[in-house]
C-alpha cells in the first residue's frame, strides 16, 4: 500500500467522517468469512441472540461473538491500515460485532426518500483532537452494492454536529431524540446522504458523530460485515485497568482459545 494511498484515506476520514480502503482481504479470505457469518446468523435468529432491526441481525453481546470472525482482526493488511489510522501502539478494544442484513426493509432507503440518520452519541472532545486515537473498522465479507443495505452517511456532518452540541438546548433535545431527516436537520447541513458501497474484502471507517444509519437491503445478496473497534494504547495505569475489564468486553471462551498474537492485540499480555 503506497504512502499516497495511506495519506488519502486518512484525509478522507478527516474530511468526510468516513473512509474506504479496498482489497484488505483476498476474495478467498472474504468468501471464508461470509460462509462463517451465514452459518451463525440467520433470518430466524432470535432476539436473545441478535438485535433485530427489520431484516438486520447484529449479535447482541460479547458472549455471542464468533471467534473465527474475530480472528480477522489479526490480518496483516488490516493491521497495516489500522497502524496508519491510529498514532502509535493500539489494541482491539472489544469483541468484534458481526452484522448481517438480509434482503428486506430495515429503516428506509435513499430511493424511497424515507432514509433518516442518527449519531452514536456525542463526544465532549473535538474530533480533530480525537482523530488518530481510534478506528471503527467495518470489514466487508461480500460486495455491498447500491441499495444493498449499506451504511449511509452524510459527508462532513460530524463537524456540524460538533458545533451544534455546544448549544445546551440542542444537545438536550438530541439526547432524547437523536434523529435527523430531510425535513428536520441542521440549518447549515447539506442533506446529501451517500451509501458506503465497496467490494468484498474492503474495509470502511466511520466517526460516530457523522450522521449515518443502516438502510433497507433491496438486493438478494445479504450485507455481510463485522465491526472491529481499535483504540490507541494509553499509559501503564490505563492498560492495567483495561485488562481488568477485558472479560466484560470479550467472549470468555474466545479469550481462553486466543493465540499469542490475538492476546497481544487485545491487551491480554
Amino acid at each position: 500500500m503506497s504512502k499516497q494511498n495511506i495519506k488519502d484515506y486518512r484525509q478522507q476520514f478527516i474530511d468526510q467522517g468516513y473512509a474506504i480502503v479496498e482489497n484488505v482481504l483476498t476474495p478467498k479470505e472474504a468468501k471464508k468469512g461470509a460462509t462463517i457469518l451465514l452459518d451463525k446468523i440467520h433470518p430466524e435468529s432470535p432476539e436473545s441472540y441478535a438485535h433485530i432491526w427489520g431484516t438486520r441481525r447484529q449479535l447482541k453481546t460479547p458472549q455471542h461473538g464468533i471467534p473465527r470472525i474475530a480472528r480477522f482482526a489479526t490480518h496483516p493488511k488490516l493491521l497495516e491500515v489500522i497502524s496508519n489510522m491510529i498514532d502509535g501502539p493500539f489494541r482491539l478494544s472489544a469483541e468484534p460485532i458481526p452484522v448481517v442484513t438480509f434482503s428486506g426493509k430495515v429503516c428506509g432507503n435513499l430511493k424511497g426518500g424515507n432514509w433518516r440518520g442518527h449519531t452514536d452519541g456525542f463526544s465532549n472532545t473535538p474530533f480533530l483532537e480525537r482523530e488518530g486515537s481510534f478506528a471503527n473498522a467495518w470489514l466487508a465479507f461480500a460486495d455491498i452494492e447500491p441499495s444493498g443495505g449499506a451504511m449511509t452517511a452524510i459527508p462532513s456532518s460530524h463537524y456540524l454536529i460538533e458545533k451544534a452540541i455546544a448549544e445546551p438546548k440542542f444537545r438536550a433535545e438530541k439526547e432524547k431524540d437523536n434523529v435527523y431527516t430531510a425535513g428536520n436537520n441542521l440549518e447549515e447541513l447539506n442533506w446529501n446522504p451517500e451509501e458506503i458501497v465497496l467490494k468484498a474484502g474492503g474495509v470502511f471507517f466511520y466517526e460516530g458523530q457523522v450522521i449515518h444509519s443502516a438502510s433497507d437491503n433491496m438486493m438478494q445478496q445479504p450485507r455481510l460485515v463485522c465491526l472491529y473497534n481499535f483504540t490507541q494504547k494509553g499509559d501503564r495505569e490505563k492498560e492495567v485497568n483495561a485488562r481488568q475489564t477485558i472479560h466484560e468486553r470479550f467472549n470468555s471462551e474466545h479469550l481462553k482459545m486466543m493465540d499469542d498474537q490475538m492476546k497481544q492485540l487485545v491487551g491480554l499480555v
